[in-house]
């Protein structure tokens, strides 16, 4: 039973790692440890504001998803409200928005 529970601890401890998020100034919420304000007010989690075709801006090349929004990265994941992510799977934040985890 404690090497059950000490499993059960680590594999805890290594996935909020992985899941890593971050508080922005005005409250949103970034996949990663970096808020990077980009000229149009909006925080994306990394070094760098690309700009997209309509405007936004994602922190890395964006493309394009099913509705029409832009995600960094290869991998984009559908979310529970409709919203597209880059990364494996959906994390739903305090605010009720969703960023992409590995």
């Amino acid at each position: 039973m404690k090497i059950f529970k000490f499993l059960l601890a680590v594999s805890t401890v290594f996935f909020m790692q992985t899941a890593m998020a971050k508080m922005c100034p005005d409250g949103s919420y970034v996949a990663g440890d970096t808020c990077k304000l980009c000229p149009n007010g909006k925080y994306v989690g990394g070094k760098t504001c690309n700009l997209n075709p309509d405007g936004s801006y994602t922190a890395g090349k964006g493309k394009l998803t099913p509705n029409g929004s832009y995600v960094p990265g290869n991998k984009r994941t559908l979310c529970p409200d409709g919203s597209y992510v880059a990364g494996s799977r959906c994390k739903l934040m305090p605010n009720g928005t969703y960023i992409g985890v590995n």
